[in-house]
């Protein structure tokens, strides 16, 4: 690029129009655009206004006047620019659109603008069909296809027209909002409001005429219009095209093409910092930790001295960017701080800004020098900003002046008089100032939940804690109404499947609950998601990452995909394993092989095992516990029993019933009786621990005689703290307590000393990867010799100390070995030990025992129709434990 002096900002008092045209007459040989097709290919500043030249006179021999509509859909390419600027220059007013938006969106937002001429590509001509059906009133809209010989034709004729003269005040473009509220509005920004929020990010010197800026966002969205086109085209700068939005191609318009500054979103910085530090995390012992060293040092660094030492000791993630690379922008949503300072340990700059399609649209950004994680910066020259009736932590909703702020909404004088009010725009947007005048965005007032409690939760924030959670990929948190109060929070997930593969989790369900009851335990109650819907399809989201809440509902629809699309697998493997699908589940819909087992056809951890029992019959196979961890699709299960039953003949699909399944023995001996020495050691041990927790906690027992003195039974309590084991097993006599066992993950017993221990506690550990399986196998084993079993039928510690749903795997064991089962309640425990604690307190933890309840005792008459036998058992145990609840 030559070494020319930079364009000044000029004044408000210019069109968008002559200010390219004064940047072409100033670097007529400057590169504009460079696009790849067939190779890199670029178009110089003299090219592009040639080309605009040429587009405009052929829009005003057409027919096009001044003030008329013209439309661009397209994806972004160097043709975009043009007949933007051609439209400007035949005194039209440009309408972008989303190409990405459905026929049916499409259609809508040209009839509302009622457009005169639509600029689109070969690409998006399909999105225009239902337009075309409905275009029959008015007058004709003439489509130009910039795909067309007929459209390279119109850029190379010579010029021959007369342009009308476009004045500031005059409107450039309407573009509609992307619709976060389910209600785009047609924005219409002037030539002025254009020119004066360019030049106040000029004055800003964020970028010069030196910069290559990476074009990767739409440009139909201002953010990206005005970072990635007007500004660098109003300095003489220059705008990459990538091949596509691939990373490898990405990078490789970075490096070949010299790239300074890259445009994007938080969701693009994220997944680039995920990237680099996985990558980081997959290196050879000790390279992790050191990384993991170097990359705190750096950070250090950076933080409080602003060298970033992170170029010299990441050199390698640098060289993927080039040596002309300088910084990242980002906008469109509010940036998570530990993105930006986890970037700028690796040595790159961030810069986060704020703004609004409103408002042309930037109003803040981070000074270069002078950046603040998790602020939107200072406000640029021309811009006034103040905070509405701020609360007592100095925030409240944001309102913006200057010369930017839009015209209005396009026929709509109601919306502009709701947000405009003497001269001040409305954001919606709630916020506060520091004292160095930096803005920092907390949410939206729109989508700002109020519990009954009259608590506002902004649900960004919540989000931010739950996205923790590894096994979380999206996340939206919505309001569950209850009588006219929000009074507690939903999730809607995507899980992370191929983390949960990698992780062999075959229940994500419980996977997801466990992990999210973990974290909300250590979360204050208002901020606690109290239940959650997964979901296999990506959250709708803005083309800038925003996500469209109101198209999100806390349950999502059931049918995911129309039936008539589904056509099932036909050779006879295939459609074996469907047949013991449905079997199973009882389920009679379609099934194809993208069918997810979990959350398309409802399997849960106990309906699995019954598939792999139904699988290993048909296909005369032994598959082992673990088969089913790493599968989570139809087609995943068929391609692995197809490598498994390679050959064997098929038979016809069978169900076992669970009186099968637990009748297998355990696939590793079990001891229950512990050797003499090990014998004496637990009776020592049970005796000092009794005292112990008696003289800490002041256990008390009440309903012992309901427990049996020798027979075999199942104790049953609640469960919301580690300490709730022992003060089962404490509570009984050791002549009781030397004939009942416990269940316990493996992970948590590995070593000499907490083997022994197990044995002592009579702990008997099960592999977690297959531990419902062995679970249930393992309590049959130990139910047929004669032993007693605890077993916590919620399946894992409460969050908050509620009852939680009790699981039918008691139910199993009650109905098919005919033991009776004793429910208890523990008060007191959660209190002294909840899940989110690391050290007990010294309270008093009481214990009751309740009459056993066996299968015999249920009235099959009262079985709700949509539970089986054992999930009926289950729920009527809850209950009896309830009622102990109440009267603890």
């Amino acid at each position: 690029m030559s070494e020319k002096p930079s364009i000044m900002p000029g004044s408000v008092n210019n069109s968008v129009i002559e200010r390219f045209l004064s940047a072409a007459g100033t670097f007529p040989d400057n590169i504009s655009f460079s696009w790849f097709r067939d190779g890199w290919r670029n178009l110089t500043y003299r090219q592009v206004s040639n080309d605009v030249t040429a587009i405009a006179s052929f829009l005003v021999q057409a027919g096009i006047r001044k003030t008329d509509r013209i439309a661009i859909i397209s994806e972004n390419r160097p043709e975009w620019c043009s007949a933007y600027l051609a439209t400007l220059r035949a005194g039209g007013i440009s309408v972008p659109i989303d190409a990405q938006l459905s026929s049916t969106e499409v259609q809508n937002l040209l009839l509302a603008a009622d457009v005169s001429a639509v600029f689109h590509s070969s690409t998006t001509a399909g999105q225009l069909s239902a337009f075309l059906r409905a275009e029959s009133t008015g007058p004709p809209v003439m489509f130009i296809d910039f795909d067309s010989p007929g459209f390279d034709a119109i850029q190379h004729s010579a010029s021959a027209a007369s342009f009308p003269v476009c004045s500031p005040e005059d409107t450039a473009s309407i573009i509609y909002t992307s619709g976060t509220t389910g209600n785009p509005k047609g924005v219409m920004l002037s030539h002025k409001n254009f020119c004066a929020d360019a030049d106040a990010a000029i004055q800003a010197g964020i970028v010069s005429h030196e910069d290559t800026v990476l074009a990767i966002l739409p440009l139909h969205h201002t953010y990206a219009f005005m970072c990635t086109f007007l500004v660098p085209l109003f300095l003489g700068g220059s705008v990459t095209f990538p091949k596509s939005m691939k990373g490898p191609d990405v990078v490789a318009a970075i490096q070949e093409t010299g790239v300074s500054v890259l445009v994007g979103v938080p969701q693009l910085l994220g997944l680039l910092k995920n990237s680099i530090l996985s990558k980081m995390q997959a290196q050879p012992k000790p390279l992790p930790f050191l990384s993991g060293l170097l990359l705190r040092l750096s950070g250090f660094m950076r933080r409080k001295f602003d060298i970033p030492i992170g170029k010299l000791v990441f050199g390698p993630v640098h060289g993927a960017f080039g040596p002309r690379f300088r910084f990242f922008t980002s906008g469109g949503a509010r940036l998570d701080p530990s993105i930006m300072t986890d970037m700028e340990a690796l040595g790159f700059t961030v810069l986060e800004g704020y703004g609004l399609t409103e408002t042309s649209p930037i109003v803040t950004f981070n000074p270069v020098n002078k950046r603040k994680p998790g602020s939107a910066g200072k406000p640029l020259p021309s811009v006034s900003i103040r905070i509405m009736e701020p609360s007592g932590t100095g925030e409240g909703e944001i309102e913006i002046q200057g010369p930017m702020v839009m015209q209005g909404y396009y026929k709509n004088p109601s919306a502009t008089n709701e947000v405009l009010r003497d001269g001040w725009f409305r954001t919606g947007d709630i916020g506060r100032m520091d004292r160095d005048g930096y803005l920092f965005i907390t949410g939206r007032s729109k989508e700002v939940i109020v519990l009954s409690s009259g608590k506002n939760i902004y649900p960004e924030d919540v989000e931010k804690k739950y996205l923790g959670v590894k096994l979380i990929r999206e996340i939206c948190i919505t309001g569950v109404e209850h009588q006219g109060t929000t009074d507690a929070l939903h999730a809607v997930i995507v899980p992370d499947f191929e983390y949960a593969k990698q992780s062999g989790i075959a229940n994500l369900h419980e996977a997801i609950k466990w992990e999210i009851n973990t974290l909300s335990s250590e979360l204050p109650s208002y901020m606690r998601v109290k239940g959650f819907s997964l979901r296999k399809e990506p959250l709708p989201r803005t083309p800038l990452g925003k996500l469209r809440r109101f198209l999100i509902r806390p349950e999502p629809p059931q049918e995911a995909k129309p039936p008539a699309a589904k056509e099932e697998p036909s050779d006879l493997l295939e459609r074996s394993i469907i047949a013991a699908i449905r079997e199973v589940t009882g389920n009679e819909q379609k099934i194809t092989g993208a069918d997810n087992l979990e959350l398309d056809l409802g399997l849960d951890s106990l309906s699995k095992i019954e598939l792999v029992v139904a699988l290993e019959r048909t296909f005369s196979l032994k598959l082992p516990e673990t088969f089913m961890s790493d599968i989570h699709t139809v087609y995943e299960l068929s391609e692995k029993i197809r490598l498994s039953a390679s050959g064997r003949q098929v038979k016809e699909v069978q169900r076992s019933g669970w009186r099968e399944i637990i009748a297998e023995e355990p696939q590793e001996a079990i001891m229950l009786e512990p050797p003499g020495s090990l014998m004496l050691c637990s009776r020592i041990a049970h005796m000092a621990l009794k005292a112990i927790m008696k003289m800490l906690f002041r256990i008390e027992t009440m309903g012992e005689e309901n427990i049996p003195p020798t027979d075999r039974v199942i104790i049953a309590p609640n469960h919301a703290s580690y300490l709730d084991g022992f003060v089962v097993v404490l509570s009984l006599p050791f002549a009781r307590f030397r004939n009942m066992y416990l269940l316990g993950i493996s992970d948590f017993f590995t070593g000499f000393l907490k083997s022994r221990f197990a044995k002592i506690a009579h702990v008997i550990p099960i592999d977690s990867s297959s531990y419902l399986n062995r679970a249930l196998q393992t309590s049959a084993y130990v139910l047929r010799r004669g032993c007693s079993l605890c077993v916590f039928p919620e399946g894992g510690r409460s969050a908050d100390g509620a009852l939680l749903e009790f699981k039918k795997g008691v139910g199993i064991l009650a109905v098919e070995m005919g033991v009776p089962v004793i429910p208890a309640y523990i008060k007191g425990a959660f209190e002294a030990l909840p899940r989110s604690a690391s050290w007990p307190k010294p309270v008093k933890i009481t214990i009751t025992f309740g009459a056993p309840l066996s299968a015999a005792d249920l009235d099959p008459a009262r079985k709700p129709a949509s539970m089986d036998d054992y999930e009926y058992f289950a729920s009527v145990l809850q209950e009896k434990v309830r009622e102990l609840s109440r009267s603890a």
